[in-house]
């Protein structure tokens, strides 16, 4: 898939220059940097990196997340006909709350991870935008007599996100409200002047968040009115390259950089997350509990402290002795543990915590060990 501009309704148009001036809430266009992560062309940074880093860890961070899209379910049988195929415990939900969960295949591939939020004559499903086609087709599949519709709204909203330890204290002053979302996937549809933003309470990092859905022709100016309101409180644009290293701290995996579809669930390490053990059936809940019964995955995703200054890229190969073990598929430099981390595959009867390993960096063996993740606890 070709690469996309990540920058707010840039992404969703399909536009691929640089916001102006106006767009960005009085950055100039030129202060924006972009780069490529995964398939997408993100805002990379504003300002410098540690600036950002440092408005994640104390303060409050603005961040175009519109590289999600929205599948909205409606009908009688809404709740029971995704109880059967997602991976956690749907029907338990009452409006105003959500969950995690994924979608799998009969094998217990992972087709995408979702957020899962419930209203009273809906339930909506947010996911990578670059999965939102195959995750509505997918479910269009298994829908037979059901009573239930099924609507894609690909690039018609957009995620706004507000990260870091400041975040809820914004809530009062920025949205005139206090507290609406306390739990994680709890979320509220508040009015900014004319605009209708639902503020759900997620985690982007180890510390706490909010996504910020609009409509499309309204993100610009949520964007903007965020950014001066905002700035009075200390809230402050963030790019993603501080929010990358942020969520790999947070041992957080990316769908199409440390997970994809040739992956079981089992294999990343967020079936406790996403699966309910309860709810009894669902598609690839047979692998899942067999997996759970007799033994682990053949391998997992996990976590490499590793020495001296040098930081792997994607793709590099994790050996021991004359032995590959598996590979590399993100890393960064940790601010907060001060040196190189990575998250990477690692075959069974290797990744027990503690493990030493060698990881091929061009010609460079650099030396790690296996870790559990996260690398920092969430907070809260």
């Amino acid at each position: 898939m070709a690469s996309e501009t990540g920058m707010l309704t840039l992404l969703l148009h399909g536009r691929h220059a640089p916001p102006t001036h106006a767009e960005v809430g009085g950055q100039g266009r030129d202060a924006v940097e972009y780069q490529p992560l995964g398939q997408w062309i993100v805002p990379w940074r504003f300002d410098s990196f540690e600036a950002e880093y440092e408005v994640l860890r104390a303060g409050a961070g603005l961040i175009d997340y519109s590289t999600q899209a929205f599948i909205e379910v409606r009908g009688r049988d809404r709740a029971t006909f995704l109880n059967a195929l997602l991976t956690n415990d749907i029907k338990r939900l009452s409006p105003g709350t959500g969950c995690r969960a994924a979608l799998l295949d009969p094998s217990a591939k992972v087709i995408a991870e979702l957020a899962v939020l419930a209203d009273p004559d809906a339930i909506w499903l947010l996911c990578d935008l670059s999965r939102s086609g195959v995750v509505a087709q997918t479910l269009d599949r298994h829908h037979f007599s059901e009573e239930i519709s099924l609507t894609n709204h690909e690039r018609r909203w957009a995620a706004l996100a507000l990260q870091g330890p400041r975040t809820m204290d914004l809530l009062r002053p920025l949205f005139g409200v206090a507290g609406p979302v306390p739990q994680p996937g709890d979320h509220a549809v508040v009015a900014l002047q004319d605009l209708t933003i639902r503020l759900v309470h997620s985690r982007l990092t180890d510390e706490p968040g909010l996504l910020c859905l609009v409509r499309a022709e309204e993100a610009l100016a949520v964007w903007g009115w965020l950014s001066r309101r905002g700035r009075e409180m200390g809230l402050s644009p963030v790019g993603w390259e501080a929010l990358n290293t942020a969520r790999i701290e947070a041992g957080i995996p990316w769908f199409g950089i440390d997970m994809d579809t040739v992956n079981l669930l089992p294999e990343t390490g967020l079936e406790e997350q996403l699966a309910s053990e309860t709810k009894g059936c669902y598609v690839g809940q047979e692998i899942i509990a067999r997996v759970r019964t007799y033994g682990s995955a053949n391998k997992r995703l996990m976590g490499l402290l590793i020495e001296g200054d040098d930081v792997p890229e994607t793709g590099d190969p994790m050996m021991r002795g004359g032995e590959l073990l598996g590979h590399v598929t993100s890393a960064c430099r940790s601010p907060a543990l001060r040196r190189p981390i990575a998250m990477g595959y690692v075959k069974r009867g290797a990744y027990e915590p503690g493990t030493a390993v060698e990881i091929l960096h061009g010609t460079d063996r650099l030396r790690a060990t296996i870790t559990t993740r996260p690398f920092i606890p969430p907070k809260g």
